[in-house]
C-alpha cells in the first residue's frame, strides 16, 4: 500500500472524523484517492502498532515538518527546491547524521542549487503553511551536512 493509502486507512479507523484533505498534484493522484476512500479498509493491530513503532522513532528525533506542499518553490529567487532539500535533512537528521545519500544528492546538484545559494531572502517563508523558518534550515543544513 501507498503512504497516501496507510495515512487515509488510519483515518479510517478514527471515530468522529468526518471530513479529511488528501491533497492531490495531479491526476492519477487524484484517482488514487478516490479509489483508496471508496474501499472500506481499516488498518489492522500489526499495521497500528508498526504505524505507532515508526511515529514514536520519526517524533524522537528533531525534523522539520515540511509537507512538500511546494508553495515556496515559485517565490524562491534562487529557483531552490526547498522540500526536496528539507527532506535531504529530514534524513540526515533521522539517521543519526550518518546518511550517505544526504551527502551524495547535495554533492551531484549544481552549487546554485544546494542549501548555501540560500541568500536567506526569507520571501519562500510567507509562503509556508508549515510556518518553517526555512531560510534558517538551509543555513544549518549548509553548515552542518559534508557535500560529497
Amino acid at each position: 500500500a501507498s503512504g497516501a493509502e496507510w495515512s487515509v486507512d488510519f483515518l479510517k479507523g478514527i471515530d468522529g472524523i468526518m471530513t479529511t484533505l488528501s491533497g492531490a498534484s495531479n491526476l492519477e493522484q487524484l484517482r488514487d484517492n478516490l479509489r483508496i476512500y471508496a474501499e472500506d479498509v481499516h488498518l489492522g493491530e500489526a499495521e497500528l502498532a508498526a504505524l505507532t513503532e515508526l511515529a514514536a522513532e520519526m517524533t524522537a528525533v528533531e525534523s522539520v515538518p515540511c509537507t512538500a506542499c511546494k508553495y515556496c518553490i515559485s517565490h524562491c529567487p534562487m529557483e531552490l527546491d526547498i522540500p526536496r532539500l528539507i527532506e535531504l535533512w529530514n534524513q540526515w537528521l533521522f539517521t543519526g547524521k550518518h546518511d550517505f545519500i544526504a551527502p551524495m544528492a547535495l554533492g551531484g546538484m549544481p552549487e546554485g542549487k544546494r542549501p548555501a545559494a540560500c541568500i536567506g531572502c526569507k520571501t519562500c517563508e510567507e509562503f509556508c503553511p508549515q510556518q518553517i523558518a526555512i531560510a534558517d534550515v538551509l543555513a544549518e543544513m549548509a553548515e552542518k551536512v559534508p557535500v560529497w
